[in-house]
């Protein structure tokens, strides 16, 4: 199984997992970690600690924004444990496929999965109003 830790500034990773587990269930392979300008345990040492729970193998590090500190204080794990993905720019879109892929995802797998949930950010406005100017019903 999938394993996917969510870390983020604040409690952004936490609202992510409890808004995913409300769509797919809570199967125990989403973790959220925080970190706090006051914390008592650096993000890095959090994940860590986690990750020598569940091992290595089929972990999904996700961060709430590129070269924010949680992303970078994580970018140190990839390093020392190459089997460990970490992708920064979570949204629920990601957590939701990666979550629901059964099996080991192939770097191919991942670039599409990425490339959906890229996808998935849409400017309302400006699709209402190309609908408008079509004539189009449907969204």
């Amino acid at each position: 199984m999938n394993k996917i830790i969510l870390a983020s500034h604040g409690d952004f990773s936490q609202g992510l997992k409890q808004t995913s587990s409300m769509i797919i269930g809570d199967e125990g392979n989403i973790f959220a970690l925080s970190a706090f300008r006051d914390e008592d345990e650096p993000i890095k040492r959090q994940v860590e600690h986690l990750l020598e729970k569940i091992g290595y193998e089929d972990v999904y590090i996700l961060t709430d924004i590129f070269g924010g500190s949680v992303n970078n204080d994580l970018l140190a794990i990839q390093q020392e444990h190459p089997e460990v993905r970490l992708f920064a720019g979570m949204n629920l879109p990601l957590v939701i496929s990666i979550a629901t892929q059964s099996g080991k995802i192939t770097s191919e797998q991942m670039n599409m999965i990425l490339e959906e949930s890229r996808q998935g950010m849409i400017d309302c406005k400006q699709l209402l109003t190309a609908k408008i100017n079509t004539g189009g019903d449907d969204l």
